[in-house]
């Protein structure tokens, strides 16, 4: 005779219920109760509809596994959380950035060096700089999803960050797509896919808007200037190089392997830019733009076109490079005019 409650004879070593046959049972008034009904209204499942079954079925499933979360990170790599993450360490500034954009700034227990964007990433606790972290502070934190920069922190790093038992989402967005798709998946690591995938949408707008204003018009060519001691520039391969493409105009140095490559100022004769972008501040042009006025066999110097942008708005890739994407598309256009 089956009994209507009670609990099965017999405990495991973990205190779970075994019924006669020494099998794990559970107490099955707590069962009936979860579900609402009385003993007297034992649920046969024999009775019950197909399509009612297969419901009841995903819901179970739904509750063993709540908040799973999986995605595809820029190296390729899989990274999976048994739920959306919930203590946060970023390895870059704009990793940070990327995070207060998606409304998850309050998860983050530690950021590098310079994660100073928006104005409460400055109180955020510091585990280091972009290459070289502090991994009993990081430990000590105990984060749940480390967010690392694949071409700026030192690999080796990120590397034994996971053999210490962290999980790493690696980013490299090289595309204004690219950088949309990481809002999503970054977004989706820390339970917000649906908030996330529309600022992704919303990002890919916006920068389609710029582009298609600025496509048609005369292409213009650009030495790019990051320092001047060495002389720094940036490749083809750079999403600032693909902004500039954007706005209409071309990259100099394009051509070059190397991401960020140190170039002489005989090269930059010899190619002739005819306008000279220099990374700034807020606070203006730097003073070492001036060097270039001597050298008025340049097209750029003779013409006037040394100009300068935000940095922080184009080298870092957060949702705020739109912002620095309009800056230079104006820069081009006023030198086209003239200006």
């Amino acid at each position: 005779m089956q009994r209507a409650c009670g609990r099965s004879p017999g405990l495991t070593a973990t205190g779970q219920a075994l019924d006669a046959g020494g099998q794990p049972s559970y107490d099955n008034c707590r069962v009936l109760a979860l579900i609402g009904r009385r003993p007297a209204q034992t649920l046969r499942f024999r009775t019950l509809p197909l399509g009612l079954i297969i419901v009841l079925l995903f819901a179970w499933i739904g509750l063993a596994w709540p908040g799973q979360v999986s995605v595809v990170d820029d190296t390729g790599n899989t990274v999976s959380l048994p739920g959306p993450a919930r203590r946060v360490i970023s390895l870059a500034p704009d990793l940070t950035e990327i995070l207060f954009h998606l409304g998850g700034g309050h998860l983050l227990v530690g950021a590098v060096e310079h994660s100073d964007f928006p104005g409460a990433a400055q109180q955020v606790p510091r585990i280091g700089s972009h290459n070289r972290f502090n991994f009993e502070t990081i430990l000590r934190m105990q984060p749940d999803l480390v967010l690392a920069w694949a071409s700026g922190n030192p690999a080796e790093l990120v590397k034994r960050l996971e053999q210490l038992g962290l999980t790493v989402y690696r980013a490299e967005p090289a595309t204004l797509d690219q950088l949309a798709t990481t809002l999503a998946r970054v977004g989706t690591l820390i339970g917000r896919a649906q908030a996330s995938a529309a600022l992704a949408s919303a990002f890919r707008s916006e920068a389609a808007a710029i582009q298609q204003h600025y496509q048609q018009r005369p292409v213009l060519s650009v030495f790019y200037q990051v320092w001047h001691q060495p002389l720094i520039t940036l490749n083809g391969k750079h999403l600032v190089s693909r902004l500039l493409v954007h706005c209409g105009a071309s990259n100099v140095f394009s051509d070059l392997p190397d991401i960020a490559p140190v170039v002489s100022r005989e090269s930059v004769i010899a190619r002739n830019p005819q306008i000279i972008i220099a990374g700034g501040t807020t606070a203006g042009a730097p003073a070492w733009l001036d060097d270039w006025q001597t050298w008025d066999k340049i097209d750029a110097v003779a013409a006037g076109h040394l100009f300068s942008v935000n940095a922080d708005l184009l080298h870092r890739h957060s949702p705020r490079v739109l912002e620095g994407m309009r800056e230079l598309c104006e820069i081009i256009d006023r030198a086209r005019s003239g200006g």
